[in-house]
């Protein structure tokens, strides 16, 4: 709204989390990203024709392949249950943020509005995504920036003139992204957020290393050779 004093961003408490490297863009057949944007060309002219089809694939052959994007890392599992609680309860602060925008919409008082910098614990793309989403959809709340490679959301908040309102909608930014971790992550990755452990890496969840890793026993023989000569 206008008139309204929007101050600098607020610091999270949490320790800023090291950047990463992002993952490798993959230059090959995506069949599910090619037929999302098939389906998408075919929405958009209206009609279901053999053309359509065709000029859809092509469109996403060519979209996938001269703008590969990064592959998203997931090893977790669909639990239906806390997807469902997931579901429910972005379903009641849906209702209860747009009743208190719109008694701000017919008041008199002026919103005193923020930007906060929330710290996610998770490090994945795609638990990123999801949360900075549900955050968005929520009225009262916009994601002005999501930084992937500190797993960093910037949020505008409106009516933050309550003592404490900047700490709640903090909290209730890592409780979204503690919901999304439960319905989709891998026990490991529940378990860190639990407990505040660092965040697993894909060879701590089972990934193979790429490369071999087994110690060697050359310093221990020339430690032994070194003690034998007089």
């Amino acid at each position: 709204m206008s008139g309204a004093a929007t101050p600098g961003p607020e610091t999270s408490t949490a320790p800023a989390a090291a950047p990463r490297r992002p993952p490798r863009r993959r230059r090959e057949f995506q069949p599910r990203a090619v037929a999302t944007i098939a389906l998408a060309w075919i929405l958009l002219w209206d009609r279901l024709s053999w053309g359509n089809v065709v000029n859809g694939i092509l469109v996403g052959l060519l979209v996938t392949y001269a703008f590969p994007l990064p592959s998203i890392e997931f090893q977790g599992r669909l639990r239906p249950h806390r997807v469902a609680l997931l579901i429910g309860r972005f379903l009641v602060d849906l209702v209860q943020s747009s009743w208190q925008v719109m008694r701000l919409a017919f008041g008199r008082r002026s919103p005193r509005n923020a930007v906060i910098e929330v710290q996610l614990r998770s490090r994945s793309d795609l638990y990123l995504t999801l949360t900075a989403e549900l955050i968005a959809l929520v009225p009262g709340s916009v994601v002005v920036e999501a930084r992937r490679s500190t797993s960093v959301l910037y949020l505008h908040l409106l009516d933050v003139e309550r003592e404490g309102r900047i700490e709640a909608q903090r909290a209730n930014a890592l409780a979204v992204e503690r919901r999304v971790v439960r319905a989709l992550g891998s026990r490991e990755e529940i378990a860190a957020l639990e407990a505040g452990a660092p965040w697993p890496t894909p060879r701590a969840t089972g990934t193979e290393p790429t490369g071999s890793t087994e110690p060697t026993d050359a310093p221990e023989s020339e430690a032994a050779n070194e003690e034998e000569k007089p």
